[in-house]
């Protein structure tokens, strides 16, 4: 798999393909052992990045079955147990908006299935419906009434405006998402991801993108237009997953193109941050690359051990 990394450099405006060099990538990874401890899943949250991020709750330490991680500069997280949703952050309480965030409302407290954080908002599905808490006042936290039965996957913006996108029968919804939805996204979508733009994933493989104002290094690049597996939007560039390897494009100012070596093969999930990028192998390894400001390339060991699930914002989030 040749992994592609396309930006929007002054030599890139009449529209040439860059293939960055792999090898200069700034990255981190969790360190594997010749012959790694054998490991057994349990459910816990591992958290590294910025030195103020407040400590995974209790609930973390295991049986854990879903994670998601904000930008927010409160750095606010989201984690399911038991179908319950559990948030974290450093939320100042004499703010009534961040009072809002931290309160995961009744609904969101048994038989969720997915969650995902949305800015200042907060996103869980429940028998197929939408719950949203946060904002600034009750009228934002509408859900549009196709999206109260049926969904089947969610996914919340984290830069630029708060919004959603929802998964139905095929067709993508747009929750306060302010660039007109495709036509192309209405049927034949089998993935979803948004952040200062949107991804939608074809059931041919196919990558498709929009946005209020999309710069022409967001266009989808043509080796993301088959045989795509994964999709994740990050603030001004994404990745997308084919035959294991990183396609990553847009924008490059901390390196987030720059895929290393170990990312190029045999990776099962990606994660496009704020100014970072994780992905996962199928061995367990975590990779980190980009931006480091925060310490998100600082790999901790424990996450070498049975990791399923990653969350990249501003902090990092690995599920064991």
């Amino acid at each position: 798999m040749r992994t592609v990394a396309l930006g929007l450099p002054a030599a890139l405006l009449g529209g040439t393909v860059s293939h960055a060099s792999a090898a200069q990538a700034r990255s981190g990874t969790n360190p594997i052992a010749d012959e790694p401890p054998e490991c057994t899943p349990t459910g816990k949250v591992i958290q590294w990045g910025p030195a103020g991020a407040p400590a995974v709750p209790a609930a973390g330490s295991s049986g854990v079955t879903a994670i998601s991680s904000g930008v927010c500069a409160n750095l606010y997280n989201l984690m399911l147990k038991d179908g319950r949703v559990t948030t974290w952050g450093n939320f100042n309480f004499q703010d009534t908006n961040q009072q809002r965030l931290s309160r995961v409302p009744v609904a969101a407290t048994k038989d969720v299935t997915a969650i995902a954080t949305a800015g200042m908002f907060s996103l869980a599905l429940r028998d197929g419906g939408v719950i949203i808490w946060g904002g600034t006042s009750d009228t934002q936290l509408t859900v549009p009434e196709a999206a109260k039965s049926g969904v089947t996957a969610i996914a919340g913006a984290n830069g630029g405006t708060s919004s959603g996108l929802f998964l139905k029968d095929g067709g993508v919804i747009q929750w306060r998402g302010q660039a007109t939805l495709p036509d192309e996204a209405k049927e034949g979508i089998v993935a979803i991801s948004t952040s200062y733009h949107s991804l939608a994933l074809r059931e041919d493989g196919r990558v498709i993108t929009w946005a209020p104002t999309l710069t022409p290094n967001l266009a989808v690049p043509a080796e993301a237009q088959s045989g795509v597996t994964a999709i994740s939007a990050g603030a001004g560039f994404s990745l997308a997953l084919k035959d294991g390897g990183v396609i990553a494009w847009g924008g490059n100012d901390y390196g987030q193109l720059e895929v290393p070596y170990e990312a190029q093969s045999d990776v099962v999930k990606i994660s496009a941050g704020n100014m970072a990028s994780m992905a996962l192998t199928a061995g367990g390894q975590v990779i980190v690359w980009a931006y480091n400001g925060n310490g998100q390339l600082n790999v901790p060991a424990a996450a070498n051990c049975a990791v399923s699930a990653i969350s990249c914002g501003y902090l990092c989030l690995a599920l064991q």
